[in-house]
């Protein structure tokens, strides 16, 4: 069973109707850390497929999505490229969770960081990027002089995208091996992820696009946050109003929070044109 996020469409509704399987019924795949030695030694061939990502005077260097699907089509994959490519999904849970795109709220998320810079301290800070995708969101706070983890769940996102993304903005080819040592690269499913950090691991700012479209995952998700965020850090949460087809969305995601008594949370963001996207801020009581 394959779904399709339409968020072109009025309603923003899946194309198929059906609602996701039962938490139950997934397999999640277990966290690997990713190391970037393959893709600095491959280095040469990614800047050949970089566009710039803009916003204002950010400029971050990414690699085209459609280039990388097309190039790994003809390579033999069990997971989120083949999927991703033979299915024509953007979601097929616990297969493949949409991180060759980037999503509509990670632009609502960078703007907002990048007019609250002068408030949202950075340098020296630890990130955690968490369902990263292209890593927009982490490469920002990276370039501000941040130590930065990003997450995504599939390894391929990671190893084709995420990576070759960072390595792109790091201006000094002698640098890459060295600064890259600020970032770390994890996979798999969020309970793994948060089993698999040493206890003493703690973020003080957490960062997170389109990943609340699944009410089953929201108790790994605050567990998560719970343990690894620091007492005085910040989470942000994008996301679109409402997911309908799926039951996910905001309203849903802030009643979670909430019953647990650990959170303080509040719309710091909103847009009601078209289709409706916020931004929650988050801190510990």
């Amino acid at each position: 069973m394959s779904f399709r996020f339409n968020f072109g469409s009025p309603n923003n509704v899946l194309d198929n109707q059906e609602l996701l399987p039962n938490k139950n019924d997934i397999q999640w795949f277990q966290s690997e850390e990713i190391l970037p030695d393959q893709q600095i030694e491959l280095f040469d061939d990614v800047v050949k497929r970089a566009k710039m990502y803009t916003y204002g005077d950010l400029e971050i260097g990414h690699v085209e999505e459609s280039e990388v699907l097309r190039n790994l089509s003809g390579e033999t994959f069990t997971n989120a490229a083949k999927l991703a490519t033979e299915n024509n999904s953007d979601l097929l849970p616990g297969k493949y969770e949409g991180g060759f795109k980037i999503w509509e709220c990670t632009h609502d998320l960078i703007k907002y960081l990048v007019k609250h810079e002068e408030s949202i301290t950075l340098k020296d800070r630890h990130i955690l990027d968490l369902g990263c995708g292209a890593g927009i969101l982490g490469i920002y706070t990276f370039l501000k002089g941040s130590f930065v983890t990003f997450q995504d769940y599939n390894k391929e996102v990671l190893e084709y995208v995420t990576i070759p993304n960072m390595l792109l903005n790091i201006e000094e080819a002698a640098d890459r091996r060295n600064s890259i040592l600020r970032c770390k690269f994890y996979s798999g499913d969020w309970d793994s992820f948060n089993d698999q950090l040493g206890e003493d691991v703690i973020y003080d700012l957490i960062l997170t696009s389109e990943t609340i479209y699944n009410e089953n995952n929201y108790d790994k998700l605050i567990r998560l946050f719970t343990k690894r965020l620091a007492k005085s850090g910040t989470i942000f949460v994008a996301a679109k109003t409402c997911y309908f087809g799926v039951g996910g969305g905001i309203r849903q995601f802030e009643k979670s929070i909430k019953s647990n008594n650990i959170f303080n949370i509040d719309v710091c963001w909103k847009n009601y044109d078209g289709i409706r996207r916020e931004i929650l801020k988050i801190n510990k009581i």
